[in-house]
This record gives structure tokens, sequence and C-alpha cells, in this order.
């Protein structure tokens, strides 16, 4: 069964009227890009009317609304500022597809009025919540209404804010979705400042590190990933060791790094587990997502073999499989990601995307186009950059970005790529 919702922005109604339909689009726009990075695939959403969207969870029976406090706060900041000279809260419908449509044209008075006095829509079933920075709090129907995610209580531990390392010097590569032509986030590479390697993984074995550097390259990237989250959009992909990962000895040096993380960006945050062997045990990713599940949104496998077994995994047992093309001629290459994307059915089923990193080539990025690869990164993609690429449209004539693309202003970017 599928989730159904129709998520209202709910506004002052004196600001509604004197923003106009500029404040329609700055809402339209902000949410969109909200949904776009953070509500995945194969859940989906739209613009069915101006403050109103449709969501839908096909492997859910009930949405989990505390996911969208967090757009409720960045409506509220962007919109208003950190002072507050206006509200923003969120109200959604869970119901049937009729229910959802005739949610989307309710009066704006009237939703104001349910959200601040409770009670009913005549006519209208389904399950109506409130959103705002504060938590999730149920309206309608009347017997369950509660509040389902307060704020902590005074005195309640939090994690402590992130502390940026300033020893710490870092890249960043954007990665690029190919069935839209947009850049959808970034992997960082990090080292402390005066070591002499900057490891990649996303071009080829030779510049990846060896296991008695793996730790320190990945602790180098957990510190610079907080910095890094500051001022940028869409999904930031942290490397992690397989090894490290699934050997207790190793992966406790992890904790008080991944603790470093903002809790408020772990929908954006990914970790892709490089050196990831050919079949991996169960009980190993059972390990593997334990340690990582607390910290990151999504898991991505990166792999250096084309036959990767994708039916040893279970269904959505990780978000991602990336498979690095070998340091080897052009033609060994290509074979590789055919046979890798031979199984593209086999990864539909488990509903896992197959990507492709270490990209070279202009040649090689048509190639992958072709064998219709999902996400691809590497020099072909997006040369080292100073700061993370915001996400935006970018055709395949315009890579690979480079450093401009960084820095330009966000409207701009597909034109400096």
């Amino acid at each position: 069964m599928t989730a159904l919702a129709c998520l209202r922005i709910v506004i002052d109604p004196d600001k509604v009227v004197a923003g106009g339909d500029k404040l329609a689009a700055m809402v339209g726009k902000v949410a969109g890009a909200f949904l776009e990075t953070r509500w995945r695939w194969p859940r989906r959403h739209g613009e069915i009317a101006p403050y109103a969207f449709l969501l839908a969870d096909p492997r859910a029976t009930r949405l989990d609304s505390a996911e969208l406090v967090e757009l409720s706060a960045e409506l509220q900041l962007k919109l208003f500022g950190a002072e507050g000279g206006g509200l923003v809260s969120l109200a959604a419908l869970e119901g049937d597809q009729d229910a959802v449509t005739r949610f989307a044209a309710v009066d704006p008075v009237e939703l104001r009025r349910i959200l601040l006095e409770g009670g009913e829509i005549e006519g209208l079933a389904g399950r109506i919540s409130q959103i705002t920075p504060a938590g999730v709090r149920v309206v309608s129907p009347p017997h369950e209404t509660t509040v389902l995610q307060p704020p902590p209580p005074p005195g309640h531990p939090r994690r402590a804010a992130p502390v940026l390392d300033d020893n710490i010097e870092a890249n960043y590569r954007a990665i690029w979705f190919t069935l839209n032509g947009r850049v959808t986030g970034n992997m960082v590479s990090a080292r402390r400042k005066g070591a002499r390697t900057f490891f990649s993984t996303v071009d080829g074995a030779a510049e990846a590190p060896d296991p008695d550097a793996a730790a320190d390259f990945d602790l180098a990237c957990l510190g610079a990933a907080p910095g890094a989250l500051i001022d940028s959009q869409g999904q930031m992909l942290v490397p992690i060791s397989f090894s490290s990962a699934v050997h207790r000895d190793t992966r406790e040096h992890y904790l008080d790094a991944m603790e470093g993380l903002p809790e408020a960006a772990r929908p954006r945050l990914t970790a892709t587990v490089y050196g990831v062997p050919r079949a991996p045990t169960f009980a190993a990713l059972s390990q593997l997502k334990s340690f990582l599940d607390p910290y990151f949104a999504l898991i991505d496998l990166q792999t250096a073999d084309p036959n990767f077994q994708i039916d040893t995994l279970a269904t959505e047992a990780v978000s991602s499989v990336t498979l690095t093309l070998p340091d080897v001629e052009e033609g060994a290459r290509w074979a590789a990601a055919s046979r890798f994307m031979a199984n593209r059915d086999a990864y539909q089923r488990r509903r896992i995307w197959p990507a492709i990193t270490n990209v070279r080539s202009r040649r090689e990025l048509e190639f992958c186009i072709k064998l219709r690869v999902p996400f691809l990164s590497g020099k072909a993609i997006c040369e080292p950059l100073t700061a993370p690429a915001t996400p935006h449209m970018c055709g395949a004539d315009r890579l690979p970005l480079h450093d401009v693309a960084a820095t330009a202003e966000p409207g701009r970017q597909a034109e400096a790529g």
C-alpha cells in the first residue's frame, strides 16, 4: 500500500497577500529543492497548487512527518529570518487520493482555524498533522490528537554543535545524475595540512588510500564534513573504509568523529563504503548498517568488482552500489561497465541504485550514459573543487565542472560548468 499525503504550507495571511506571486514562487522553490534532495526515490513528490505538494511513499502505510520538521524550519528562516518576522507551519493530510486532492483546495483561512482550534474538516477523512520547527502535532481526528515529536525537555542531552577543524583541507567532486542531468551532491576528500598525498575514492585504485592510511583518510573526511555542510546543499558523500567499519577494534576510533556530524544534516549525509568485496557477508553488512545508520541517511557500497553479487543483498539493504572502473585500457574499462550494468534488473528488484565512478573521458561519459547508469562521478564529471558544487541542472556537454562552478552564483552554475 502506498502512503499518500497533501502537504500545505501555511503562512500568516497578511504575509501571503503582501508577498503575492513572488512569495508563492519563493516558497515553491525552497520546498521543491528540499523535497528534491530529501524525499528520495522511490518516494515521489510534486507541486499541485501554490503552497501545496503531493507526497507519496510506496514502501510505507504512513508517512513519517518528522522528516518535514526541517523543511518547516528552513522555510521559516529563509522567508522571515532568524528573528521570526512571520510564522510558517506545515499542514499534512494523510488519506486516500480523493481526500488528498480535496485537502489541496481547502480555504487557507479554514485550514488555519483547524490548526489553531482543532477539529475536523467536514466530509474529509484523513489524518491531519501540524508540522513546525518545534515538532509534529496530530490535529485530527480528535481521538488521535497528541504531540508526536515534542522538543526535548530542559536538560535533555543534545548532540554537541559540530567542532570545525582548521587543520584539515578538503576538496569536493560532484556527483551527476544522468536521468535528469543534475548535480545532486558531492564526495568529500580531505587530508591533514602538511600531508603529502590527497587520496581519492573517485579516481581509481591508484589514488585510493592503502589499508594503513585508510583510517587517517576517513577521519580527515569526517572532520571536513561539518564545515562543508554549513554553506552547501545536496547530498554530502563521506568515504568510510569497509575494513575499518566491520572490525570492532578500528571502528571505535570513528565514533567521536561521527558524533561531530551535525544531526540536523543527517538527511543529507551518505556514507560511501569503499573497498567492498564482490560478495559481502550478511554479518558484515549487518555490522556495517548498525555502525553507520545512526549518523548517515544513506549507505553506498563502492566495489572494484563488476560482478558484484547484488542478488545476495536484501531489498533496500543499502541505497546504492558504485563500481570503480579499473585502471586499465579503455576497452577493458568499458567491458567492466557493461558487465556491471548487465545486472540492472537485479538492482531494480532490490531497489538499489547502480552507479559508476572513475569515469575519466568524454567517450567514457557518453558510453555510461548509453548504458543508462544513473549516477556518475570521476574526472569526466568534475575536477577537484575547493567548495562543494551546488545542486543544479547541468547538461553532459557542460561537463566536467571546474572550480568556477563551486564559486559561481547558484543560478549561473550551469553556465559555469
